[in-house]
């Protein structure tokens, strides 16, 4: 009887430096991933010209496990992507929400707004062809800056007024 006493003590202080230690551990983690985010938005913060929202760190680091993905036109992975595919994916990792393949469509289901009043996570397009039509879309994150999947340098951030896009038609939107 004895004997299982001191194991049933043993087990309960076995029980309770395991819980103690984890606590430790679990606290490590955490001021860890807070550090991780920190250097994260920071990083983005040379890209967009200022420091971007803390709460929207799940957004950057979406960001930074595309950057660079090449262009594929139809692609929809991280092996290749087009324009709409990267707001697919974009909109179902960041939002859980499902939204139009086509750059048309993205278009069609957006509600106009003046570029002026985007918020990070709204959609801006472009009318790169000459033929008048949407061809391009986007995702706003702030400063006029978008995340985009560009045909000739993949996931990357541009900003509106570079010389390419300066000349182009731009029209903002919001998913409902």
């Amino acid at each position: 009887m004895a004997h299982f006493l001191v194991q049933k003590n043993f087990l309960w202080l076995l029980a309770a430096v395991l819980l103690l230690s984890g606590c430790g551990a679990t606290k490590k983690r955490k001021r860890q991933e807070q550090a991780n985010n920190q250097v994260l938005l920071e990083k983005y913060a040379t890209y967009l010209g200022e420091q971007p929202a803390g709460n929207q760190v799940e957004i950057y680091k979406f960001i930074d496990a595309w950057w660079g993905v090449p262009h594929r036109l139809g692609g929809n992975t991280q092996k290749g992507v087009d324009c709409s595919g990267f707001v697919v994916q974009f909109y179902s990792q960041i939002y859980g929400k499902q939204v139009a393949r086509t750059t048309q469509g993205l278009h069609a289901d957006a509600r106009a707004l003046p570029i002026r009043k985007l918020k990070t996570g709204d959609l801006v397009f472009f009318e790169l062809s000459s033929a008048g039509k949407i061809t391009h879309v986007g995702i706003y994150l702030q400063n006029g800056r978008f995340v985009h999947a560009s045909t000739s340098k993949g996931v990357r951030i541009d900003h509106m007024e570079d010389v390419y896009y300066r000349q182009k038609k731009k029209l903002g939107g919001r998913l409902r």
